[in-house]
């Protein structure tokens, strides 16, 4: 009697659902690993603009007076005029400089005059869960 040698096409169907269901399960996982780090860079970036508007206020014994204001339009019109921030920074979830309309990972900048208090909201990939929230308090 003559053995063929090969696989059988229930051991060939058996590794496919094994592949099948390890890439269920892991796929989701890895997706969230990198929004995970995008969000870590958002709040790099949130820091670095933290540090530029510190800088603005020694100089300028004030805070810039901008509420609910994106982070390109306060890096446009606050902290380019004196070299706090060269360059409006990059967005992590796209890969290009910030705008006033990005929805995922926008960074908003709230100053409140009667308190003197600054607020920077960095947001999730959906733009409305908050990763972190940072002031001068």
């Amino acid at each position: 009697m003559k053995k063929n040698k090969g696989f059988t096409l229930i051991e060939m169907l058996v590794v496919i659902a094994i592949i099948g269901l390890l890439a269920y399960f892991l796929v989701p996982h890895l997706l969230g690993a990198q929004d995970k780090a995008k969000e870590a860079s958002v709040k790099s970036v949130m820091r670095s603009v933290q540090l530029a508007i510190e800088g603005y206020n020694l100089e300028n014994n004030t805070y810039p007076i901008a509420t609910n204001t994106a982070i390109a339009s306060l890096v446009n019109n606050y902290l380019k005029v004196g070299s706090y921030m060269v360059t409006v920074p990059k967005n992590p979830f796209t890969g290009a400089a910030y705008t006033d309309a990005e929805v995922s990972g926008k960074i908003i900048y709230d100053y409140n005059n009667l308190t003197g208090v600054y607020t920077i909201t960095g947001y999730k990939r959906d733009g409305k869960t908050k990763i972190l929230e940072l002031t001068n308090m």
